[in-house]
């Protein structure tokens, strides 16, 4: 069976205790056949996985409305308050979230896959006492804190090692297509293996003390 996707432009809504959602536009029910449902989520671009619930919240004329919540970090890393529009990318996550970075990069469209996977021997390489994990849904180097993370999206790879790294390789980062600790490089691009080694080094040297 085709898998569907869901695309769409949606309003950020924040909550007074720090929460923030987004509300799916479909009748949950009537495309998933259930009232809640897991799914792989990206927002511009950020992947997560995440479960569309009802909360409570209603439309303005009283119906129940189903939403999905958009974690702190990642408003963050987009930028984005309370009122911002975001594009918003959903398939069905029928099998959960991974667990491991092997299972992550296994699901990935199979074209992306040895990409991934030379970018993953990169960061290994760059930072060989980093443990590998997933945090935030994206594969992730831990070594007392979070390092840089990746992740595979539509039409580009997604490298995230904060906006500090950024600022500072901001020169040789020109041309890339570069926002809020975000460097995203289109899946036909040759990896930058010099520079992303020594991005993955900086962080290193500048986060742990």
């Amino acid at each position: 069976m085709e898998t569907k996707v869901y695309a769409f432009d949606a309003v950020l809504h924040e909550e007074p205790d720090g929460g923030a959602y987004i509300i799916f536009p479909y009748d949950l029910r009537r495309e998933f056949g259930k009232g809640r449902a897991k799914v792989r989520a990206e927002f511009n671009g950020i992947p997560y996985d995440g479960s569309i619930v009802n909360m409570g919240v209603k439309d303005g004329a009283g119906g129940v409305c189903y939403i999905l919540g958009v974690l702190k970090s990642i408003r963050k890393r987009l930028g984005v308050a309370d009122g911002d529009r975001i594009s918003v990318r959903i398939t069905a996550e029928e099998n959960g979230a991974p667990q491991t970075i092997d299972e992550y990069i296994a699901r990935q469209d199979a074209a992306a896959q040895p990409r991934l996977r030379e970018l993953r021997a990169l960061l290994r390489g760059a930072l060989p006492q980093a443990e590998e994990r997933l945090s935030w849904s994206m594969p992730t180097y831990w070594q007392g804190r979070n390092l840089i993370h990746f992740a595979a999206a539509k039409n580009h790879l997604g490298i995230y090692p904060g906006g500090e790294a950024t600022a500072v390789f901001a020169r040789e980062l020109e041309g890339f297509d570069v926002s809020k600790g975000t460097i995203r490089i289109p899946w036909a691009a040759d990896l930058p293996a010099d520079l992303i080694t020594r991005i993955a080094r900086w962080c290193l040297e500048t986060y742990v003390k």
